[in-house]
């Protein structure tokens, strides 16, 4: 039975599993933040963090600090959000609007015909700079068809157990690049006095940039799937499930912590600057230059996973984002859920065939930069929205104290809010 309007609906504690009491036990359970820091951490925020400290160092490390503290709160919110009702997320944004649904719908459909074929292309880039006898356009075709094909057959388990891959060689590649960087930096004091936070002249902008860029956005929303996979539905879960946003967003920060060193040793000072993901790739050859073939290797297979990870996990999040927007827009109620939206489901299946088929139909195409910037200025609505929906709904009297917001959650809700808003007004600016 779907709660009224205004209620929630958390099913009885007797009818979820108890979380672990141990610290030992729940850290083993840990599985959902990292699949969301292997979805959500791609080539854009390689490109982020690096033209950052192209430009000023390390100097803007606290920009990146505050993205990472505003999305882990955001993400927070909406497993928290989850806990408190039992529902999907889709289904808790429709008491905060009816419109909400469709909007998602909409906007996460726009991102499923483009993204496939923007990721794969960026992903491919990185594999025929490294092997260059590779057909690029081939490549890109292949690629979508491995992520859609990871995504359409597997459950949840084998899917967090591939993203865990992904993530665990997206650490090792980034840690060991800025390790061998400090180690053989020509000028390490130098490269360390930029650390000192500062807002250099003309930086806003910058700025705005990598507090935004850092993370993701629809793969935020898809977090209370994983969590919902993973049965977490008590209120004993609420610390597992904080645990694993912070760990989720530690191993983020250390990503663009470590891709920053990279940047400021190999481009802060040397004139040179790195533009879109074509900047990325050839950014390889200076940094083997530098530090030798390995480093290059290890560069190049860094980013193809990077970039993998993110149209895998990707892939995921438009496959129940979609279902889940089109089973509420049909008021079938959250018992069906299951038939409706779960990764076995026809639907969950339908739209992640129907990603991949765009991907590598948008590949040929060639990326119209209309199109992308459609999609860039489409996906920026997705954060205001779901910030704004989760101070409503996370402040009701409705909701358990227990998941109630907080001070603390509230400001950073509403700072998100803001912010956001603000990125996607610029993103429409851009495009008219």
């Amino acid at each position: 039975m779907t709660a009224p309007h205004g209620t929630t609906d958390r099913p009885p504690a007797v009818e979820a599993p108890q979380a672990p009491t141990t610290r030992r036990g729940r850290l083993t359970l840990l599985g959902p933040g990292l699949v969301l820091a292997a979805a959500s951490v791609g080539a854009g925020d390689m490109v982020t963090s690096l033209s950052g400290a192209a430009g000023y160092g390390l100097a803007l490390l606290w920009a990146l600090l505050v993205g990472v503290v505003v999305k882990s709160a955001l993400t927070e919110a909406v497993g928290r959000l989850h806990l408190a009702t039992g529902r999907t997320v889709i289904a808790g944004l429709r008491s905060a609007g009816r419109w909400l649904p469709a909007a998602f719908f909409l906007f996460v459909l726009v991102i499923a015909l483009l993204y496939g074929g923007a990721l794969s292309s960026v992903a491919a880039l990185a594999l025929t700079t490294l092997l260059p006898a590779l057909p690029l356009h081939a490549t890109a075709v292949v690629i979508t068809v491995l992520s859609t094909a990871i995504v359409y057959i597997g459950r949840y388990a084998w899917f967090e157990r591939v993203m865990s891959v992904f993530i665990l060689v997206k650490f090792v590649g980034m840690v060991g690049l800025a390790v061998a960087m400090l180690v053989t930096a020509d000028d390490l004091p130098g490269m360390l006095s930029t650390l000192s936070p500062r807002l250099p002249q003309g930086s806003v902008l910058t700025i705005l940039a990598l507090i935004g860029g850092v993370g993701g956005s629809a793969a935020i929303a898809s977090y209370s799937y994983w969590v919902r996979e993973k049965q977490w539905r008590h209120p004993s879960w609420l610390p597992v499930m904080r645990a694993d946003v912070a760990t989720s967003y530690a191993v983020t920060f250390l990503f663009v912590l470590c891709t920053s060193i990279v940047g400021a040793g190999l481009l802060h000072g040397s004139g040179r600057t790195i533009t879109g993901n074509d900047g990325l790739a050839a950014l390889a050859d200076p940094l083997g230059a530098d530090l030798g073939s390995a480093a290059r290797l290890l560069f190049l297979a860094t980013f193809f996973f990077v970039t993998l990870g993110a149209l895998v996990g990707g892939f995921n999040s438009i496959g129940y984002l979609l279902s889940d927007s089109l089973r509420t827009l049909r008021g079938i109620p959250d018992e069906q859920a299951e038939r409706h939206m779960a990764p076995r489901s026809w639907p969950f299946r339908a739209f992640v065939l129907g990603a991949g088929a765009a991907g590598v139909g948008v590949t040929f195409l060639g990326k119209p930069v209309s199109l992308v910037l459609l999609y860039a200025t489409v996906g920026s609505l997705i954060l205001p929205l779901l910030s704004g929906a989760l101070l409503v709904l996370l402040n009701r009297r409705t909701v358990e104290p227990v998941f109630r917001n907080k001070l603390l959650s509230n400001v950073l809700l509403s700072g998100a809010f803001l912010l956001f808003g603000v990125l996607a007004a610029a993103q429409f600016a851009e495009l008219f």
